[in-house]
């Protein structure tokens, strides 16, 4: 039997979400469902977790699939509670996408693919998240599963009949992982989520297109690039081959380049030719513990070479090239576009970078402690509905954490007004 006392506050925290489960056994069991998820234990699928709150493993596993709620609903409900705690006109919206490693291939929208996880192409799914972080709070805004392309070729009887199996929607279709972010910001910017830029690690960021999208919104932003990126130091003059008038065929789509100035370099290639005494240090808080991370960093202006030989001219944006310790004690550097004001400081711009860091720790705690990547389930509605319960049990913990911070504040508020009081009195004594 779960008492009460072990998770103060959770029947308050999950009524705002009780009014979108049709019956109350939906409510009890997603009740249930979130507290095993809170509960200690190594693995949170739903068989150990039915054991412990004392539920049918089948009435959990219908929680997923079939008892009828409004996910939709639930989650928005969500992002509401949230933003309603930690809204900041200074907050960061980070784009990042995480893998859950799988065997078989019956899982839905499993494919072999890159695996941040395991750090090589293997069997696994893959969710497109985006992150907010305000009032130094970080919590998962929204998450959608990438759909392969071999999940979305719909020629093929094989993929037909697994999307029948794992009850893939007909809307669910192939899309590259940097739109679906834009789409995914897009209801950020929907929800009025307040936010001074948008962050995004070098898979992203080496898109121009989904730079490009990001300007489009009017959304300033720091994005991470490769090392082998090429960039022109000043702005390019392309010179371009006069069209060739054809009888036959096709027209030509891309203007030919036969000559451009200057040429362009690899950011790897500038960041080795900064000069020592140019580097600006900088120390980043990076953990409750306040345990530092020491950087230094330096920002130009460049002009992105990406589809230069198209005959496309980029954005001029301004190029960071941060230096810091690797784990082997050896300098290593890292590069990031921006197209923040060339009045920004480069400090201020690394900050808003690792701001990143927050979105790391939550993700351990959403693997690790919530078992985001334990369910086994097979389907597309299974797949979501646990990682919408996982936000609810992240949520639940956020709430705790800022009703004990506001509790430890109003202390310190009430002990310096009896310290004000009694100094008061000596004083007119």
């Amino acid at each position: 039997m779960i008492k009460e006392t072990v998770y103060p506050g959770i029947d308050e925290y999950m009524t705002s979400f009780f009014n979108y489960f049709h019956r109350k056994e939906g409510r009890d069991l997603a009740r249930n469902y979130v507290i095993g998820l809170i509960m200690d234990g190594e693995r949170k699928s739903v068989e150990p977790m039915s054991e412990k709150v004392n539920a049918s493993e089948r009435s959990m596993q219908r929680l997923l699939t079939e008892v009828k709620w409004d996910e939709q609903e639930v989650i928005r409900e969500y992002r509401r509670v949230m933003l309603d705690k930690t809204s900041d006109p200074q907050g960061i919206i980070a784009v990042d996408d995480t893998s859950f490693p799988k065997k078989g291939r019956d899982s839905v929208c499993v494919s072999r693919q890159y695996c941040g996880r395991m750090g090589k192409v293997d069997n696994c799914q893959i969710g497109v998240s985006l992150t907010y972080v305000g009032q130094d709070v970080a919590w998962p805004y929204c998450m959608d599963l990438f759909v392969p392309k071999q999940w979305d070729d719909l020629e093929n009887p094989d993929c037909h009949v697994r999307r029948k199996k794992t009850k893939m929607p007909e809307t669910a279709h192939h899309k590259e992982k940097w739109r679906m972010a834009l789409e995914q910001i897009d209801l950020a910017r929907f929800d009025g989520v307040p936010h001074r830029a948008v962050v995004a690690d070098s898979w992203y960021g080496n898109f121009a297109d989904f730079r490009k999208g990001l300007v489009d919104r009017r959304e300033s932003y720091v994005v991470g690039v490769y090392s082998d990126t090429e960039v022109f130091l000043e702005q390019p003059l392309l010179e371009l081959a006069p069209p060739k008038k054809k009888k036959r065929g096709r027209p030509q789509k891309f203007s030919q380049v036969v000559n451009v100035n200057p040429q362009p370099v690899k950011v790897s290639d500038v960041g080795e030719k900064i000069a020592q005494d140019a580097w600006e240090h900088l120390e980043l808080q990076r953990d409750s513990k306040g345990k530092p991370l020491m950087v230094e960093a330096v920002s130009l202006r460049v002009w992105p070479a990406t589809g230069y030989r198209q005959g496309n001219v980029n954005e001029e944006v301004s190029l960071i090239i941060e230096k810091r310790e690797s784990e082997s004690k050896e300098k290593e550097l890292r590069y990031y576009f921006s197209n923040m004001p060339q009045c920004k400081p480069t400090i201020e711009m690394v900050r808003i970078f690792h701001e990143r860091f927050w979105i790391e720790h939550g993700y351990q705690q959403l693997k690790e402690e919530l078992g985001m990547d334990h369910h086994e389930g097979r389907s597309w509605i299974g797949w979501h509905r646990h990682v919408i319960l996982v936000f609810l049990a992240y949520g639940y913990l956020t709430w705790i954490r800022l009703l004990e911070k506001k509790r430890k504040s109003q202390e310190v508020w009430k002990t310096w007004i009896m310290l004000q009081e009694t100094a008061g009195r000596e004083f007119f004594c």
